[in-house]
């Protein structure tokens, strides 16, 4: 008798645990759904409604194209070497046209040179139409930039003499004239059109970006 009442109580126990849990849960939820807030969508007041195959087309602005060309700065410089040989004889005369003998002195150099030409990117000023999808560009001339010798490869001899000796603007002179035959040189190489090769090049890695539109030089 006695272990029925102890089951009975034990049972007793546990409807009482299960109902308790179910009870505050149900309250717990009524709660819940009290303050719970509920957000619908916003409806739109325009329509976006694409065609089929339906493409937007880029519109790009003549600033974006020249924020990009000063970008190349330095980069469109172009260079051309030479290598001179270049002689003279220097005699002193006695009424302009009687040489002094013994007074001829002679100066030889061979040496190597650099001639750079380049752009004034601030004078490339391009066109853009968006219509036919075109940027147009005219390059300006190439200028010379520079022209110089390269001293570690100056190779001289020379022929003094006491009665008219070696003057340092003879040096000067004959450097002028191979610096002179060294244009002459990068000139008959095509420099100017090969610099301008260069600079197209430059421009079009520059506005790759641009794939849909065709670069048009002038």
């Amino acid at each position: 008798m006695q272990k029925v009442r102890k089951f009975l109580s034990t049972l007793i126990a546990g409807i009482l645990i299960v109902v308790f849990i179910f009870g505050a849960g149900f309250l717990a939820g009524r709660n819940y759904g009290k303050n719970a807030e509920v957000f619908t969508k916003p409806e739109s007041n325009s329509l976006d409604i694409k065609l089929p195959g339906e493409v937007e087309k880029r519109v790009v602005t003549t600033h974006e194209i020249q924020s990009k060309l000063e970008e190349i700065g330095e980069l469109a410089t172009y260079s051309s070497e030479y290598t001179v040989t270049q002689s003279e004889d220097y005699t002193r005369y006695f009424i302009d046209d009687i040489a002094i003998p013994g007074t001829t002195n002679s100066i030889q150099i061979e040496c190597e040179g650099v001639v750079k030409v380049g752009f004034d990117i601030g004078e490339i000023v391009p066109t853009v139409d968006n219509e036919s999808q075109k940027i147009y560009i005219a390059i300006p001339e190439a200028e010379i930039l520079d022209n110089y010798v390269i001293w570690d490869t100056v190779k001289c001899s020379e022929n003094n003499t006491i009665l008219n000796p070696i003057d340092f603007a003879q040096y000067q002179a004959l450097i002028s004239d191979i610096e002179q035959q060294g244009l002459e040189q990068a000139e008959s190489n095509e420099i100017y059109t090969k610099a301008e090769e260069h600079i197209q090049n430059l421009i079009r890695n520059f506005l790759s970006g641009f794939d849909e539109f065709e670069i048009v030089f002038l």
